[in-house]
């Protein structure tokens, strides 16, 4: 009851020595929150609850002058024709609800800022709830015709027992530290094929900032990857393992065959300007069954983007991403770009045509990796 008090005390601007504190604490917060958000290469603009508190006051009054609440044992409601449950404005004690800050949100976005489209990146759990406030947005008018809204509903992580994700002692598993402890893998996991190259010969040694970048993108990218590639609405088993394996539909195994990729244009020694200038002054001439197969693929990449942007089910990229290096290595193992001589090592040959086809690959592979938010490195 005191913490109640004090959070009414809060939001309702009474008690400054309570707010000052409480600032405080946001401010000490919202910093520990950016240096997750940081490494993530996520940026964001906050607002948080107590932004609503004025615009709350403002349309609780405007409700009940266009006659959209109803009283019911000292409560101020919103029925809509197509929900019997309604939603709750105004508790008895005079209170506000985060039906009321979600409504107030909901203005502020879509009538204020004429927001396009407003996606609610929410767990499945509050289905309810979202279904209840869009179609009370609309019943009051704040959302025009043309206007979305949309929830986006996700499962739950497990663990390998296929239990919510916890740490061993049943704790929940802190975000820092799994990205700490994904870091620590990949480093390890990096250091010891770097090992194995030197014991060959050292040929391609990664530099230590080369290492680091690399770490970076396979640790972040994997967690993202990971957390993508299965249907949002499904619960998924977390395996810092199965992420991590340079084979199969892992973000390792996609960030690899990309530098693969790029690499074939570079041991030809031809550069990106290059290769437009040649697509700009010459028709692409592809004949080979797995040349034609990889171009069709790559052609899709219009159509499942317009595909995502209905479903909001970032798995279907995942999946295209995957059939692209799939469609890549089917041509890349019966298509020569660059011909050698066996006994020089000596390029004799360059199929521009198909070193054209490696760069609309590694295109458009770059492209969704940075809609999935994954960033690609040029050496692994």
């Amino acid at each position: 009851k005191q913490w109640y008090q004090r959070r009414v005390a809060i939001t309702a601007g009474h008690d400054q020595n309570i707010i000052e504190g409480w600032k405080l604490i946001c401010d000490i917060s919202l910093r520990e929150f950016n240096k997750i958000y940081e490494r993530l290469d996520i940026k964001l603009d906050p607002v948080g609850e107590s932004f609503y508190q004025k615009k709350m006051e403002e349309l609780v009054p405007e409700l009940e002058a266009a006659g959209q609440l109803q009283l019911s044992d000292g409560c101020k409601l919103i029925f809509t024709e197509e929900e019997e449950v309604p939603m709750m404005i105004v508790k008895s004690d005079g209170g506000f609800t985060y039906d009321t800050s979600d409504l107030a949100a909901i203005k502020y976005r879509m009538v204020t800022n004429e927001a396009d489209w407003g996606i609610y990146v929410v767990d499945s759990g509050q289905g309810l709830h979202f279904k209840l406030l869009f179609s009370a947005a609309k019943k009051i008018g704040l959302i025009k015709p043309e206007q979305k809204l949309s929830h986006v509903g996700f499962g739950v992580v497990l663990g390998e027992d296929r239990k919510k994700f916890k740490t061993r002692s049943g704790d929940t598993v802190k975000l820092k530290d799994l990205l700490d402890e994904g870091l620590q893998r990949a480093d390890k996991k990096i250091r010891e094929k770097e090992e194995i190259k030197k014991e060959k010969g050292g040929a391609g040694l990664l530099s230590e900032e080369e290492i680091i970048s690399c770490r970076d993108a396979v640790t972040y990218g994997c967690i993202k990857f990971a957390d993508l590639t299965c249907t949002r609405t499904n619960d998924y088993v977390f395996s810092f393992d199965k992420m991590l394996d340079d084979k199969g539909k892992t973000a390792v195994y996609l960030l690899y065959a990309l530098t693969r990729i790029r690499s074939i244009a570079r041991n030809a020694g031809k550069s990106r300007e290059e290769l437009l200038k040649h697509a700009q002054e010459n028709p692409l001439n592809l004949e080979h069954e797995a040349e034609l197969r990889l171009a069709k693929m790559l052609l899709r990449f219009a159509e499942v983007i317009e595909e995502i942007t209905g479903t909001l089910q970032p798995h279907t990229l995942c999946n295209y991403l995957y059939e692209i290096s799939t469609a890549f290595t089917y041509f890349y193992d019966n298509c020569y770009c660059i011909q050698k001589d066996r006994e020089t090592g000596e390029i004799i040959k360059i199929h521009m045509d198909r070193l054209l086809l490696c760069e609309a690959t590694a295109r458009v592979m770059e492209k969704c990796f940075n809609l999935l938010g994954i960033k690609t490195v040029s050496r692994m």
